[in-house]
């Protein structure tokens, strides 16, 4: 699972830097920082290969973390469910606070949709299974668009309710020039009124947010399976599914090339989106399985050099906001236009390099990462132990 995450935050971090931690739609028409072949190259290779699979991953992966916490609690046969949500609570109070200057949060929505899982814990794993599939494939959007298509014509619609297209440039263009150039002040104001409105209507348009509650069941189920305990057919599992989740990911690659479907204007239109949700999940999983069988067959320097930091992931994350916010935003060193998506990319990716190296420092000195035990510390209202045993006050 640390593995896993590590690999997860790798992804979470190229795809914020290539519109230097925008994390809003772009304030023109072209290309963020597309400045040449380069970056153009780079820019549509994550859109294809990274923007949205990893964030899925992430889901997942805490899908399996709250199976494997179930587990541990009933092993312990102490209470769950209180001390679970209060958990959300905390988590929700920490994701608030990384909102505040970060509009790409997703740990407020992790805490709420996490809430959701208490209830259905106790369900059977094929129907949740077969729940964490619809969601995850984002039929609930399928259906939405097949519901919109035609219903009101276009420009009915501009002159009924005004130009969404206008309005939502003129809010793109003012998240980026407070987050370019603006204030703390402003940026905080930004973050907690519109960007936090448009980062729901995102959730919901796209169904971001079912889908990730979906991600989280298939976790869930997948703990339950024992996937992750390496078997001979655990292994022909993996295989047959990177396998068979390779061919549908290049086949809808294809479909969403010659059909990209984002108008919505027809029912091809919602199948071509449909399509677009096939290949996120197909990719996703193709990249699960992908690296699980790494893991299983890899050197060992791998894993001792990368699991650590998915030991301490949220701690990551954060300090990953921090990074983007100090170097690109106008409160930092302000590189947001002055460099290519390339360029960016570098920058992000180098900055994960050197959170692999404090990772392994830290956890050679400490039990756990520095938000993760502010985080357990909460939970349990007590202070925990943190330094490692033998290390005395380091």
């Amino acid at each position: 699972m640390d593995f896993l995450r590590a690999f997860a935050l790798l992804g979470i971090v190229i795809t914020h830097s290539t519109n230097g931690f925008l994390s809003g739609p772009s304030p023109t028409a072209a290309d963020f920082n597309d400045f040449s072949n380069v970056d153009h190259l780079v820019s549509r290779l994550n859109n294809l290969l990274i923007a949205g699979k990893f964030f899925c991953i992430f889901a997942f992966l805490f899908g399996v973390s709250f199976a494997i916490q179930l587990d541990g609690a009933n092993c312990r046969d102490d209470g769950f469910a209180g001390r679970f949500a209060w958990r959300m609570v905390v988590l929700f109070a920490i994701g608030f606070v990384h909102a505040m200057f970060f509009s790409g949060d997703i740990l407020t929505i992790y805490a709420v949709l996490g809430l959701l899982l208490i209830p259905v814990r106790k369900l059977g794993s094929r129907v949740l299974l077969v729940t964490g599939l619809v969601l995850a494939l984002n039929l609930p959007g399928f259906f939405m668009n097949l519901a919109r298509v035609d219903s009101t014509p276009r420009a009915q619609q501009s002159t009924a309710v005004g130009d969404p297209g206008a309005r939502a440039m003129r809010d793109a263009v003012r998240e980026f020039e407070i987050k370019s150039a603006g204030t703390l002040g402003e940026l905080v104001k930004l973050n907690t009124t519109q960007s936090l409105e448009e980062k729901l209507e995102y959730e919901v348009i796209t169904g971001r947010l079912w889908i990730t509650f979906g991600m989280f069941l298939l976790g869930v189920c997948a703990w339950r399976a024992g996937l992750f305990r390496q078997t001979t057919a655990t292994r022909s599992f993996f295989r047959r599914m990177a396998l068979s989740c390779g061919i549908v990911t290049v086949l809808t690659s294809v479909i969403v090339h010659v059909h990209p479907g984002f108008q919505n204007r027809s029912a091809v239109d919602a199948l071509a989106g449909f399509a677009f949700s096939v290949r996120q999940f197909t990719l996703t999983a193709f990249y699960v399985s992908a690296m699980t069988l790494l893991f299983w067959y890899r050197p060992a320097w791998l894993s001792k050099a990368v699991a650590p930091l998915g030991r301490m992931s949220l701690t990551t994350y954060l300090a990953q906001s921090a990074f983007g916010i100090v170097a690109f935003y106008g409160i930092g060193f302000g590189f947001m236009q002055a460099f290519g998506v390339a360029t960016c990319v570098a920058l992000g990716t180098g900055f994960y390099v050197l959170q692999i190296c404090f990772a392994r420092w830290w956890l050679g000195r400490f039990t756990m990462g520095p938000v993760e035990w502010l985080w357990r510390s909460l939970t349990w209202f007590k202070l925990q132990p943190l330094a490692r045993p033998g290390l005395g006050t380091a």
